[in-house]
């Protein structure tokens, strides 16, 4: 019986007592955002923007964000020498964006992100942005309307499911992509403006570098072959018997893509199918919406998806040579004889790749009933 209470005591011990290993709040720094440039005087220089905890936890300001620089020829080696401007200890646990250096972008990014990947600290679903030039300008940007500069970088980009001009990408995800075979990753661009930042565009990497950019317009592209859009504003032109035609602005409802391959000639041909919906937003001009007007609209969304997708593709696998898309699985998967006897090839193929894009559109609604009685130029 005294051993069964004895037991009893040291399990309820075990599970009452405090952490015994902890780490006072006030003792330590907590790190919500990162950047990480090329050194001068040592191989990194890293950038932390970490929130006062004392501060935080009354209210939330701008003079609660602190931002400082140290310098290590590892990563590991800087973030243990910010303890010496910084006075504490730095915790990785909460940090809501990692931002990347264009300069180290393109010299190759597996040193910036081995220690996140080995430390047991850092969240592997943290936000990865590229920075336009350096990630110290991005983080040191002071303003009273961003209170936690690198939480509303996150959210931005979250916020891009709206328009589809920049992709997001978790570190996990990224991590997966680089080490996967016949698969690149890219990042999201974040833009210094003043005392502010934007986020749009895409960084294309080949393997651990970055090769290339694309704007907006192309990143859109991008995104709708990788089935990642979800809404967006695509405007399309309309001509009428006036000289100046009609912009009509179409609000994406819904994009599905698919790839096909199919030999020809002896060779694969990739085929992308992409299949949006969507509802007209606006009009610059009133015109008549039937029938007649409603399938010429529609066709004109087809041909600036074809042309948006075409450009997107040309430019990553001609000019970049980058595996941003499943073709070499798609392949693998339909035309497996083929990719056995050719998979060395790869690198050579897959730039030459003949590519072909569908794509099937539908107005859902015009968005006013009496938009079929406006009286207009058809």
């Amino acid at each position: 019986m005294k051993n069964r209470i004895t037991i009893s005591l040291l399990l309820c011990l075990t599970v009452l007592s405090g952490c015994w290993g902890r780490t006072e709040l006030k003792e330590i720094g907590i790190v919500s955002g990162m950047g990480i440039d090329k050194g001068k005087e040592t191989n990194f220089e890293f950038t932390t923007q970490s929130i006062y905890p004392t501060a935080a936890m009354k209210d939330v300001k701008p003079t609660s964000i602190i931002v400082k620089t140290s310098k290590g020829d590892t990563i590991f080696e800087a973030i243990r020498d910010l303890i010496i401007s910084t006075k504490r200890r730095q915790n990785l646990q909460h940090i809501h964006s990692l931002v990347i250096g264009k300069e180290i972008a393109e010299e190759g990014v597996i040193p910036v992100i081995d220690l996140f990947i080995r430390d047991h600290e850092p969240r592997l679903s943290m936000d990865l942005f590229l920075a336009e030039d350096k990630a110290k300008d991005i983080l040191e940007i002071q303003n009273k309307h961003l209170p936690i500069p690198s939480l509303i970088m996150k959210e931005a980009v979250e916020e891009h499911e709206s328009l589809a001009k920049a992709p997001q990408m978790k570190l996990h995800n990224f991590y997966q992509r680089l080490v996967e075979p016949y698969s690149d990753p890219y990042l999201p661009i974040v833009h210094k403006k003043n005392d502010d930042f934007e986020v749009y565009g895409t960084g294309i990497f080949k393997e651990d570098k970055l090769v290339g950019e694309l704007n907006s317009i192309e990143t859109r592209g991008m995104l709708r072959v990788l089935g990642e859009v979800k809404s967006g504003i695509q405007v399309v032109q309309l001509a009428t018997t006036n000289e100046k035609p009609v912009n009509i602005s179409i609000e994406i409802k819904g994009s599905k893509s698919s790839l096909k391959t199919y030999m020809k000639n002896g060779k694969p041909t990739m085929q992308i199918n992409i299949q949006e919906s969507g509802f007209i937003g606006d009009m610059s001009q009133k015109i008549v919406l039937n029938e007649k007007t409603i399938k010429e609209i529609n066709k004109l969304y087809e041909e600036a998806i074809e042309k948006e997708v075409k450009q997107s593709v040309s430019k990553i696998q001609k000019e970049f040579n980058a595996n941003i898309f499943d073709f070499a699985g798609t392949i693998r998967r339909s035309e497996n004889k083929y990719w056995k006897e050719h998979k060395d090839q790869w690198e050579e193929i897959y730039p030459t790749l003949t590519v072909k894009v569908n794509v099937k559109t539908e107005i859902k609604a015009t968005g006013l009933e009496e938009d079929m009685s406006l009286e207009g130029t058809g």
